[in-house]
């Protein structure tokens, strides 16, 4: 069978559900087969979701209750929580080592403001750094990135970038670190 004896009877074909069902008819049939189809992907998508999470629920159903014991640890690793952090006497080293990473990324720092802070009723200190940088995205990120690995208690709060120039590649930066010490009270 050629091409054209094809393209013959497929047009007689055409003709036939046309002048059999109609134009709406031939419509619906097409919806239908296509509902058909959704509805086999579907149960197969739904096969796939229940296998995937059956490890979960299974997980859910042996967790077990909480109980006094466990609340009593958990309320143990709450006291302990605050040995965990360094006293604010070093605070000084950890300022050291926040513009020693600032050398080793090769920016220039402009003049640093500090607050501290101290709420009532607990057992933190916040020694706030605010630091204004100058200088490429990709120093600036290596930076805050050099002092949140090498000083464990030190937070990135607040950081605001500003591009002086549209064409410029050197980017005016303010950071704000929060370094958070043990209260010399109880």
């Amino acid at each position: 069978m050629n091409a054209d004896a094809l393209r013959d009877r497929l047009l007689t074909l055409r003709f036939e559900l046309r002048r059999l069902f109609g134009m709406p008819g031939i419509i619906g049939v097409l919806m239908i087969g296509a509902a058909a189809l959704m509805g086999a992907e579907i149960s197969s998508v739904d096969a796939d979701t229940k296998e995937m999470r059956a490890p979960f629920t299974q997980a859910a159903k042996t967790r077990r209750p909480v109980d006094k014991q466990s609340a009593q640890v958990d309320a143990v690793a709450l006291d302990a929580l605050p040995e965990l952090f360094p006293r604010f006497s070093q605070s000084a080293d950890d300022i050291a080592s926040i513009f020693e990473q600032a050398r080793g990324s090769n920016l220039t720092l402009g003049s640093a403001e500090y607050q501290v802070s101290t709420d009532a009723g607990t057992r933190f200190t916040r020694y706030q750094v605010m630091l204004p940088v100058k200088d490429q995205y990709s120093a600036i990120r290596h930076f805050l990135a050099l002092v949140l690995n090498n000083v464990p208690n030190a937070a990135l709060r607040e950081i605001h970038v500003e591009r002086p120039a549209v064409d410029g590649n050197i980017l005016d930066a303010r950071v704000r670190f929060e370094l958070i010490y043990r209260s010399a009270q109880p």
